[in-house]
């Protein structure tokens, strides 16, 4: 008797779920692995932002004198220029010190305020630049927002 060898067409339902399911899994622990990453990324991408702003208010003070104030209108007096009262000061503007609006990874605004002039801490942090991070909401000075070196030093050595 001839015996027939038995022949496999294919692929049974079992196994195609099975490979299935480990792909599945592979593509969860990428995915994962991924976005612990990007949120690093935003954060340091705010982070060099944050220097950014830091490196063109000092610029502003080199060429005027002092930081932008909320009169000047803030950050904004960084990439357009302001009304000054006095004409030698509109001379002196040598901008415009950023390019575009400073807005963090997150799409959010750059929060700016100049430190009061003759308060001990105006010797060691002259401004504060800060985003409020991933969450965008003032929740104060949580783990998540990315402040200027100098302000975040300062608060440590509280």
């Amino acid at each position: 008797m001839k015996r027939r060898a038995a022949r496999r067409q294919g692929f049974t339902l079992i196994e195609v779920l099975l490979v299935i399911a480990i792909i599945g899994l592979l593509a969860g622990v990428f995915i994962f692995a991924i976005g612990g990453e990007q949120e690093k990324a935003q954060k340091d991408t705010t982070a060099l932002l944050v220097k950014q702003v830091c490196g063109a208010l000092d610029r502003y003070k080199l060429a005027i004198g002092r930081y932008p104030t909320e009169e000047d209108g803030g950050l904004d007096a960084l990439r357009v220029q302001p009304t000054f009262d006095d004409d030698a000061l509109q001379d002196k503007w040598a901008g415009p010190y950023l390019t575009s609006e400073p807005k963090d990874a997150w799409n959010n605004a750059l929060g700016y305020e100049v430190t009061e002039a003759g308060t001990d801490e105006a010797k060691t942090v002259p401004y504060k630049v800060w985003s409020y991070g991933p969450n965008g909401q003032d929740d104060n000075g949580a783990d998540d927002d990315i402040r200027n070196k100098a302000w975040a030093d300062s608060e440590e050595m509280d």
